[in-house]
């Protein structure tokens, strides 16, 4: 396992549905491999509700083995946008704690 230092994980391309498997194996193995990953979106060219679902699910399978995952401030464009558009970031979601801390809605 990695120290104390956390490992960056940058998702870039298109992150939408067309990639959700490849995003999914690249969250479970940096969460195989680190304590602490970070999540920089600022690559990405594409997002969907896929991909938001992706990072939900990647956090809570960190929580669930004592690790953290965040997300790197500012989230990148597309990402912000869906989770904006979906509702994500606004002030009664469950998560929005999770997003607005890396985005310009905090």
């Amino acid at each position: 396992m990695a120290g104390t230092r956390p490992h960056t994980l940058v998702l870039s391309g298109d992150g939408s549905i067309k990639s959700a498997a490849e995003i999914a194996l690249s969250l479970k193995q940096a969460l195989a491999a680190h304590d602490h990953i970070e999540i920089d979106t600022q690559a990405l060219t594409a997002a969907d509700l896929t991909t938001a679902q992706s990072l939900l699910s990647a956090r809570a399978s960190a929580a669930a083995a004592g690790k953290t995952l965040s997300l790197l401030a500012p989230l990148g464009p597309p990402l912000r946008s869906i989770l904006n558009a979906a509702g994500f970031l606004a002030p009664a979601q469950p998560h929005r704690a999770f997003w607005a801390a890396s985005s310009d809605h905090a």
